[in-house]
């Protein structure tokens, strides 16, 4: 079965520094729930096991929001003593983390944990190419430009560990540019991340106008 297996990594250890006001930005209110949990959601509705959820800032803070996602066996949080060095320590601790729980995984899709209007769909779509494509790299398109998550195979896994400072695993998609399968996605909604307010305010009024229900 580990064959067939993608793992997601979500990173959700930064210092979220850029949105200011001593905030954090994963657990701002979107809805009914903070943000990472909508990310969580939406992996747990996905094909993608196991979840390894990369904490760092605030780290007993975000475990308290979290504690019903943590008592699923497939979600597993793991601390980054590093975080404050950038998002690829992060990648190095989850990628570290995957080889111990899952050491034949086929692959593993690197999520944003700010990313709260990604869809169960989205991952699915880009799990799938994997298996049709047999490429190394799946990244998905939003209108024609690049975005996150990003799905890399095992093989590359090793490159992943040498990332350095906030990059993630940009320069491993370019040094393989060759063996990436783009996917078009259309809306670039489910791009959006929340990495300063202004950018939150966007996800927020996008939110509403899917869920009117909800307000």
């Amino acid at each position: 079965m580990s064959e067939r297996t993608t793992a997601a990594i979500i990173l959700a250890a930064g210092t979220s520094s850029r949105i200011g006001e001593d905030r954090h930005k994963l657990l701002l209110p979107l809805g009914d729930r903070p943000v990472i949990a909508h990310v969580i959601d939406a992996v747990l509705a996905s094909q993608a096991r196991p979840v390894l959820l990369v904490l760092g800032h605030r780290s007993a803070q975000l475990r308290a929001v979290l504690a019903p996602y943590l008592v699923y066996p497939e979600v597993h949080p793991v601390d980054n003593p590093h975080y404050q060095q950038g998002m690829s320590t992060s990648i190095h601790v989850g990628i570290t983390e995957l080889a111990h729980l899952v050491p034949d995984c086929d692959s593993a899709l690197i999520i944003l944990g700010d990313q709260p209007l990604l869809s169960a769909a989205i991952l699915d779509t880009l799990i799938e190419a994997r298996h049709t494509t047999h490429s190394r790299i799946i990244a998905p398109l939003y209108q024609g430009q690049r975005g996150n998550p990003v799905l890399f195979e095992r093989s590359l896994f090793p490159e992943l560990r040498e990332v350095q400072g906030d990059e993630g695993g940009r320069s491993v998609l370019t040094r393989h540019r060759a063996e990436v399968t783009s996917i078009e996605l259309g809306s670039t909604h489910a791009n959006y991340d929340v990495d300063t307010w202004d950018a939150y305010e966007a996800v927020v009024k996008e939110w509403q106008k899917q869920h009117p229900s909800d307000e």
